[in-house]
């Protein structure tokens, strides 16, 4: 496991010629006071800050008068990283290994190399996988005293230019559960599943164009040359001439069936008449009859017509059976209209390949050009399907990758467990958090119960980096005490206890007003370092005696264009 701690920082106003030399051990680091506004806060800070973090400062701290040199111990070997405003250098062993003034790629290139450790993630706009500034990689480490405490992994300024489930998916970096490899696959893959999507959009259209054209060829001669078109359009003349006549004729027999059924149902409406009259002249035998058509008045003459010529009494059974005849000759002149538009749309067909206004060049070079469309839409299709079913492939490829990779789930359990009794043992357990507790969706408390329940995650994320054993970068575990947030000074003992008990990182370093009255394991010494100056954390003493380095580095940073 690499492991990672501050040996010490000097931070030097270059206006004011004044600076604070801070010196820290391996272990427990407390900066304490008896009254706030002492620099305790602004001394923290500078810390990440100086390692390329982005970290909201007092209104009071003019940072960019600030001159920062933090002195690192990276598993044995030191190393100095300086900053002044947007410049920085990183020194070994005294030698200049860096000049630069790009956190995002030059700056966090080098702290990869030196930390053998770093997060990869999809940029919000570019969708691209790429190195994150160096901020992501302290983010568990740190709890700022005006923001960390309101939100979980939120004393980080500037990360906004990755998606906030994104940033909290580079625990997983802390874990194990991701690397630069991992994150690389994913982004591939997602990229594969939207060119899968683009790729459908297109097979649908090209599809559609495929069988317009398709259609459309079925209605041409295929031939290689004029002449054999020529000879070839022999044929659809023959069917044209075919088709006309058959046309002509269907024609005729839907004029004679429309006849018949005219005619039938003109006497289904003599018969209804005389039927009706032989009621009337039953009840009132003197009423007339008058046809509704020409206005001629009859009774009995009509009577005896019906009677001479269908020769039948029983005009029930006639209505039906004259009905019958109506609709059978309905049912034959459906279908016969049926077959002339069938045999209209062959004759349209074969008209729409046979254009007598068109010479036989034209008509061949069309059919040749459409030809030529449709193998080319053909093999952009069969292209188009081949590279889904590549993508596809490869999904599952990195799929069963990814399978390999350490249980998620059973991480996720570990963690909720600790958490949980991290938040039973501060004594702010409430039955509303059962369930809640996700590594990626940290729980919210409100009032008094929102430090413990944050330092409860915190704490929770390096037990169970403890228990699946990852060697994961260690970074110092930097906590500025809440401002104003807690209820009691026994709530404060309960939370400087458990800070105390971590015994897997390399160091913590941790500033709370009145210290010495919250002592809990005098067994664990702590290196103590009390401020008592208000708004006076620099001084013009540590500025004289370390003037030479001061001077050296801010000549040297100075030279960044």
């Amino acid at each position: 496991m690499s492991k990672m701690y501050f040996k010490n920082v000097l931070i030097a106003d270059t206006v004011k010629k004044t600076a604070k030399y801070q010196r820290f051990e391996k272990g427990l680091n407390v900066v304490t006071s008896h009254d706030n506004h002492v620099g305790k806060s602004s001394l923290l800070k500078s810390l990440y800050y100086t390692l390329g973090a982005e970290i909201s400062f007092d209104t009071s701290w003019d940072k960019n008068t600030k001159l920062y040199i933090v002195t690192i111990d990276v598993d044995g070997a030191e190393y100095q990283v300086a900053r002044f405003q947007k410049n920085f250098a990183v020194l070994k062993d005294g030698k200049i290994i860096l000049l630069t003034n790009s956190v995002s790629k030059e700056l966090a290139k080098k702290l990869e190399e030196i930390f053998s450790f770093s997060i990869y993630l999809p940029g919000k706009n570019s969708k691209k996988v790429e190195l994150t500034p160096p901020a992501l990689s302290y983010m568990p480490y740190y709890i700022d005293q005006d923001t960390g405490w309101k939100e979980l992994y939120s004393s980080f300024l500037n990360l906004d230019q990755y998606k906030k489930p994104d940033r909290i998916k580079s625990l997983y970096y802390h874990l194990q559960i991701y690397t630069k490899d991992t994150v690389q696959k994913m982004a591939v893959r997602d990229e594969y599943k939207k060119a899968i999507e683009r790729l459908k959009t297109t097979e649908n259209e090209i599809r559609i164009t495929y069988q317009a054209l398709n259609a459309e060829v079925q209605n041409l001669i295929e031939v290689d040359s004029v002449e054999a078109f020529e000879e070839r359009m022999t044929i659809p003349k023959e069917q044209i001439s075919e088709l006309v006549e058959s046309i002509g004729k269907v024609r005729n027999e839907i004029q004679e069936i429309e006849s018949l059924i005219h005619q039938n149902e003109h006497q289904l409406q003599v018969i209804q008449e005389y039927k009706k009259i032989k009621k009337d002249k039953q009840d009132t035998p003197q009423v007339l009859t008058s046809c509704p058509k020409c206005g001629y008045n009859f009774e009995q003459e009509l009577y005896d017509i019906v009677r001479a010529n269908y020769n039948i009494s029983n005009e029930e059974y006639m209505l039906q059976q004259i009905q019958y005849v109506i609709d059978s000759l309905k049912e034959k002149l459906d279908a016969r209209e049926q077959y002339y538009i069938d045999l209209s749309q062959q004759l349209k067909q074969i008209e729409c390949a046979f254009d007598e206004e068109q010479d036989s060049y034209s008509v061949y070079l069309r059919q040749k050009g459409l030809k030529e469309s449709l193998e080319s839409f053909s093999k952009r299709l069969k292209d188009n399907i081949f590279e889904q079913h590549e993508k596809d492939a490869e999904i599952k490829k990195i799929n069963s990758e990814l399978r390999k990779l350490p249980n998620k789930k059973e991480i996720e359990e570990k963690y909720i467990a600790y958490v949980r009794l991290n938040i039973m043992g501060l004594g702010a357990w409430d039955a509303s958090y059962e369930g809640k507790i996700k590594l990626l969706k940290p729980i919210k408390a409100q009032g008094s119960l929102i430090s413990k329940i944050i330092l409860a995650q915190y704490i929770g994320l390096f037990q169970t980096m403890d228990y699946f054993k990852c060697d994961a970068m260690r970074f110092p575990f930097v906590i500025d005490s809440p401002r104003g947030n807690e209820a009691s000074d026994a709530s404060s003992k309960d939370i400087l206890e458990m800070i105390e008990k971590l015994e897997s990182l390399e160091q913590i370093i941790l500033a709370t007003v009145d210290y010495d009255k919250f002592e809990t394991d005098k067994s664990k010494v702590a290196n103590l370092t009390k401020l008592d100056n208000p708004r006076h954390l620099l001084n013009e003493s540590d500025y004289a005696n370390h003037e030479d380095i001061i001077r050296d580095i801010y000549e040297v940073l100075q030279t960044i264009k």
